[in-house]
């Protein structure tokens, strides 16, 4: 099981101004391989829950890991016990230079 997941941006950010976040995504079993749904199953949810506050119990990860005040690399812990699925990892940043973006990348854990 993944403990952690990584991402990497071409400029640092500015780690503390920005949210980071790991849902679950709710996929049929036959969209797993296919990354085009995945990531269309996604945008309504990084929509809907990027902006919440409070939702720690509804998320997979533990908090971002990263120390730094700045950084080009952010680590989100996953919390123990990571089912079988796909799941959506979404940030909005802001950059160093004043810049915000907004994005997102899935991931399909299957256990060996």
């Amino acid at each position: 099981m993944p403990r952690s997941v990584t991402i990497n941006f071409s400029e640092a950010v500015e780690v503390r101004l920005s949210s980071f976040k790991v849902y679950p995504l709710e996929a049929p079993p036959e969209a797993l391989g296919n990354f085009t749904q995945l990531k269309r199953l996604a945008r309504p949810l990084v929509q809907r829950v990027l902006p919440l506050r409070n939702d720690a119990a509804r998320r997979v990860d533990a908090g971002v890991t990263t120390t730094a005040r700045t950084s080009k690399s952010v680590t989100l812990a996953l919390k123990p016990g990571l089912r079988p699925g796909a799941y959506v990892v979404m940030w909005k940043n802001l950059g160093v230079d004043g810049h915000t973006e907004t994005d997102f990348f899935v991931f399909v854990y299957r256990p060996s």
